[in-house]
């Protein structure tokens, strides 16, 4: 069962990064007889460099941030339960390109046109705002 369950875990890691968190919750129902089985299995992953959560964050961060906000991009790394120092660092980071990201969006979406009514605005802020940007970034692209 031990082969089994690491190569699963190998097999899974060859194709993306995963959390450590993510990847519990993959291998878990194959560990059912033996959940301590499971403990080990991540470890040595961990010993051996193959699961790392630093090298899934920058995968997702470089995967994401082209299409998403801050406040979006540190909620889903949340859900795959990353460590709050990490995510405080990582909001730093995040917030410098901020503006520049959202404007890209912005552009690719609208193609320069800015919002003449206050329903278009509203319609700009809503896709903005539902991709995670700051409300102060989206004030700042809307602005006439």
């Amino acid at each position: 069962m031990t082969v089994s369950l690491f190569a699963r875990a190998i097999s899974l890691l060859s194709k993306r990064e995963y959390s450590e968190h993510e990847l519990r919750k993959k291998l878990a129902p194959y560990s059912t007889d033996d959940p301590a089985l499971l403990e080990e299995v991540i470890q040595r992953l961990k010993e051996h460099h193959w699961q790392s959560d630093k090298r899934f964050i920058n995968d997702y961060i470089t995967n994401k941030s082209t299409r998403w906000g801050t406040r979006k991009i540190l909620y889903e790394l949340e859900k795959h339960q990353i460590d709050d120092e990490t995510l405080s660092e990582l909001k730093e980071t995040l917030k410098e390109t901020e503006f520049e990201r959202a404007y890209e969006v912005w552009k690719k979406k609208f193609k320069d046109t800015l919002p003449e009514t206050p329903q278009e605005w509203a319609k700009q802020a809503r896709f903005l705002a539902s991709r995670g940007f700051s409300q102060d970034v989206i004030i700042k692209i809307l602005k006439p």
